[in-house]
């Protein structure tokens, strides 16, 4: 079996990130988990493939957090950036959820034994549910990957009634019937926001929020 090997062009924005990961010895999988951004991502910004992202509010925050973790100028590499990506804003594609909905074709006989079976399992899954499981967290606002310009963001959500939540491990003290209402304060770039729920005796269900705080242009004035 044959592998190409793929040489690192370190005269491009990418190729000067990977190039100074390795030499302080990173994984890629280490630099994920340090700077809070997924591993493909950060491959995007090596490979110089930034169209793959969100966004390019998406990409200039991925590449301020993964320079300044590396060490590196952020700054320049921004102005790099804007000069050859920034004004091509409408080359970056829109995530999108896309849901398939398939009907497998079954006869008469199957489909009223497969049903029977499924009310029995229902039935014991929904008594197992309220000991057992641990509470859904269904996220009202804001939505996920969202870019903001405010500092203070409110985030709303809805959980088991029974269910103490934590939002980046503070207590939510507005809870109502399994409304969750919490204020958080954002910092620049990209936050990750952990927020789980738990009740007595169940495991905690925790999910991620991903939000970016867009950072206002500074004016600075020439010396």
């Amino acid at each position: 079996m044959s592998f190409t090997h793929r040489e690192i062009k370190s005269n491009t924005i990418g190729g000067f990130l990977k190039q100074a990961r390795l030499t302080q010895g990173w994984e890629i999988i280490e630099a994920a988990r340090k700077t809070g951004i997924e591993a493909k991502y950060l491959e995007f910004l090596e490979a110089d493939d930034f169209y793959k992202l969100p966004s390019s509010t998406y990409a200039r925050g991925f590449l301020k957090r993964y320079a300044e973790f590396l060490k590196q100028d952020a700054g320049e590499l921004l102005k790099q950036w804007d000069l050859k990506y920034h004004h091509r804003g409408n080359d970056f594609p829109k995530e999108k959820i896309k849901k398939e909905n398939m009907v497998p074709k079954v006869n008469p006989k199957a489909a009223l034994v497969g049903l029977l079976i499924l009310l029995v399992f229902l039935y014991f899954a929904w008594n197992a549910k309220k000991v057992l499981f641990a509470p859904g967290i269904r996220l009202i606002s804001p939505v996920q990957d969202t870019v903001v310009r405010e500092r203070s963001l409110v985030i709303q959500g809805r959980t088991d009634p029974r269910a103490d939540v934590f939002v980046n491990d503070q207590s939510v003290a507005e809870l109502d019937a399994g409304i969750f209402r919490q204020r958080i304060d954002l910092l620049p770039g990209l936050n990750t926001i952990e927020i789980s729920a738990q009740k007595k005796y169940s495991k905690k269900s925790v999910i991620y929020l991903r939000v970016v705080l867009e950072e206002q242009e500074e004016v600075r004035e020439l010396e």
